[in-house]
């Protein structure tokens, strides 16, 4: 259901790397289906911008990840939120969600580059049991570090600059997915930057995945 915007209060902010982090804020009763996204600004003021909801259903709060854009009219402000602040929310919008009522028990494939890996993380939050794999794209080993909610054997950070690590993969996920093609048979949710997701549709239609088995939720 959506809802006029309105006033929640920060609870907490957490940094998860120089640039990215994460905001907790009351709930004030909002209900939404893993996948969707808000509206979020700093309180008092008109900007907003899209978040996907990072946090599950299930908690008394929300959470969104961000990432600081330094010369933004955004996201510095909520980098700089403190315990007691307001922010403003609108939503929740949006249909990024779970494919349901399937005959037989759907597998996943998730990418995700930098904060795209958000609804995800709240798929896995609500449903621990779902059958996916997730290659989340980031440019250095060390820009995500909140993956525990994901099984090891279901994660794969593609590191595009310096070490993967043990279970990483060096290069793009894109190049990761034409080296380990997936089922046609497979629903696939695409969420973060545009290039990855118009490269991973062709790769995946290459493949062949049909068209009303991608998802895409697009961040810029």
């Amino acid at each position: 259901m959506v809802r006029a915007t309105r006033a929640h209060r920060v609870l907490e902010r957490r940094d998860l790397s120089a640039t990215v982090f994460v905001v907790r804020f009351t709930r004030e009763g909002l209900r939404f289906s893993p996948g969707q996204w808000i509206n979020v600004g700093p309180g008092g003021r008109r900007e907003q911008r899209e978040y996907s909801i990072y946090s599950s259903p299930e908690d008394e709060f929300l959470e969104i990840l961000v990432t600081e854009i330094p010369d933004g009219s955004v996201t510095p402000a909520l980098r700089r939120c403190r315990a007691g602040d307001a922010v403003e929310v609108e939503g929740p919008h949006g249909a990024f969600t779970l494919v349901e009522g399937t005959r037989e028990p759907p597998v996943f494939l998730f990418c995700a580059t930098g904060t795209g890996v958000s609804p995800f993380h709240c798929f896995a939050r609500v449903r621990p049991g779902l059958d996916y794999r997730l290659l989340h794209g980031v440019r250095n080993r060390g820009d995500f570090t909140e993956t525990d909610v994901f099984p090891r054997h279901r994660y794969t950070p593609c590191v595009s600059r310096g070490d993967a690590g043990v279970g990483g993969y060096a290069g793009r996920l894109t190049a990761l997915l034409r080296e380990q093609p997936v089922a046609p048979d497979t629903y696939c949710y695409l969420c973060g930057n545009s290039d990855m997701i118009y490269e991973v549709y062709g790769i995946l239609r290459d493949q062949g995945v049909s068209r009303e088995q991608i998802f895409a939720e697009v961040y810029f």
